[in-house]
Order: structure tokens, then sequence, then C-alpha cells
């Protein structure tokens, strides 16, 4: 199920007195509805999916994410030049999760056919396999796409239904099915977290990764060279930002908050890093798991919307 975006969402405060120089996101924003053809920009997407957490029986809440975030995205001073933003709406998911994953990764093929740099908010990380499909099938003709995984987590699982713990197992199938190479680079991961059977099939599909402990500043440049490794000749490039990747008491408002996690100056750094230099390969970045039910003050949500706010920066480069 499809719903047009929320205007009243985009709210915050106005500086009139300042006139263009004082303008910020809500006044910005502009709301664009299926089959997006507008002048290409930065398209926000909800995903308003929790039954995918659900029946990884995680702790439900992420389908809010999307209004959450947007609403604190509408009260950031406005810094870009000739970028226009877009509300795309929300797909929603009640409880066939399949149909929702169909329906979400149909408007961001969409999106990118258009021209648009889709961010899809929201939802659990069921949402991988819905981007991934829908970037997948917007491709005519090279599909090699490089998936970078920022996550505590390998989200491999084996199950009877997809839930927020498929996602990339999935994407491997469908790679298998398509004779295209599953390329997935997952930063992040806690071992405390992923069995050993977990790991033995991140082994068995030819997983790169690295471990939380491992993501510090005194390893950044290995880290960098560790990508740049992955993505040579890489003509795609999908991202996906699990925010329980940040340590929980940064980012205690997720589905399975991370005991350690990695902090976010270095996930910002290799951000920049891989926006500097493969701005024009990374097609689509998505933020699953943000779960507003469990927020302390709003405080989870301002910090991720900052982060989303300081990639819209790097993406803008391009467009403006």
């Amino acid at each position: 199920m499809y719903k047009p975006a929320y205007k009243n969402l985009w709210t915050g405060r106005v500086d009139a007195e300042d006139g263009d120089l004082g303008k910020r996101w809500h006044e910005k924003i502009e709301f664009i509805e299926y089959p997006y053809q507008t002048k290409a920009g930065i398209a926000f997407l909800g995903f308003a999916c929790d039954e995918g957490v659900r029946r990884n029986k995680g702790r439900i809440g992420a389908a809010d994410g999307p209004n959450a975030l947007k609403s604190s995205l509408a009260k950031f001073a406005w810094h870009l030049k000739n970028t226009k933003i877009y509300d795309c709406g929300n797909v929603l998911c009640k409880q066939n999760l399949e149909l929702a994953q169909a329906e979400l990764s149909k408007h961001i093929n969409q999106l990118i056919k258009n021209e648009h740099f889709p961010i899809i908010l929201g939802g659990g990380h069921e949402v991988a396999f819905a981007s991934f499909i829908g970037l997948d099938d917007a491709l005519a003709n090279n599909k090699d796409i490089a998936v970078i995984n920022f996550d505590a987590h390998f989200d491999l699982r084996k199950s009877k239904t997809p839930n927020s713990g498929t996602g990339f197992s999935q994407i491997a199938k469908r790679c298998q099915e398509n004779g295209t190479k599953f390329s997935y680079f997952c930063l992040g991961i806690a071992q405390s977290a992923n069995s050993k059977a977990l790991f033995a099939k991140a082994a068995e599909l030819n997983v790169s990764y690295i471990l939380d402990k491992q993501m510090s500043n005194k390893n950044l440049e290995k880290i960098k060279a560790r990508l740049h490794e992955f993505l040579k000749n890489k003509e795609h490039i999908y991202i996906s930002f699990d925010a329980d990747v940040l340590p929980a008491y940064l980012m205690p408002a997720v589905s399975a908050p991370a005991a350690r996690g990695v902090k976010l100056e270095i996930i910002e750094d290799i951000l920049e890093f891989l926006f500097q230099y493969y701005r024009k390969n990374i097609k689509l970045i998505d933020f699953p798991e943000f779960n507003p039910k469990y927020d302390t003050n709003s405080l989870e949500q301002t910090v991720l919307a900052r982060l989303i706010y300081d990639l819209s920066i790097f993406i803008a480069h391009d467009l403006d």
C-alpha cells in the first residue's frame, strides 16, 4: 500500500527577516508521487513496516521511523544550491511483507530511472531486498552491484518466510538466479550477535566484513584500502545503513541495540570517503531499523537525521 507524503511533517522555525539565507528544509521540500517525473533530486521515500522485525522476533516500532526522521530533517538549515529535495510519501506494510517489498522496489525502480537519488527511510532491514531489487530492475545491462552494509549483523539468516534478518541471503539468491556476482561488504559486525552458522554462511558466500572492534581510527586507512579493493571495477553501489551499527548509548532506539557498536565519527569518515571517490557509482542508500518507540526525547531521531542531512550534502555536490 502506498500513501502520499504527509505535508504536516515538514514544519519548523521561519526566519522571514533573513530572506532566502534563512531558509530551512521544511520551506524547500517538494512533494511528488509515482511515477516521479520531475527534475532529478534527492528523493525521500519511507518504508513504514514492522512485519519483518516481528517475524524475526525483534522489537517492533520501525514502521514509525520514516515520519519521525522526516520531521527532524524538516528543521535543518538549508545549505544546498540548486538541488531539489522531495518527499515521495511512504510504502506501508500491514501484514503482507512480500507485497510491500514488491511495491517499494517498484517505486525505487522508477525513481532511479528518472535519475533521482533515492534515500529510503525506515522499516526493518527487510527493506534491503526491496532496495536491491528496485536497483537491479532499473539497470539495463551491467548488473554488477556492490552492496555495502553498515550493520552489527550479517542478516544472512535462513527462514521459511522473509524477515528483517534474511535480506542479504535473499539478495545472494537473486544474484545466483541471475548469474551475477554477489558482492557484499559488511562493516561493524558484532561477533557476539552473530552465530557460528552466520559466520559460516558469510564464508560460503565470500562476504567481506570488518568486526566492530576493528572499526577504529588506527585502522581507518586499512578499512578504506579494503573498500577500494572491494569496489574496484564495480559499476553500481548500494549502501545500507542499519541504525543498530551505532553504540547502544547513542542509538538505543532500534530492534536490537549494539553492546559495542561503531563510533559515529568513524562511520562519518568512511561515508565521506565513499561519496568522495564513488559518488557517480552510488545509486541509493537506505536507513532501516530506527525505532522511535524507544527514542529518548527524540534525541536518537535527531542524531540519525543529522547523518542523513550530511549525506545529502555529499549527494548534492553532484546535483548542484
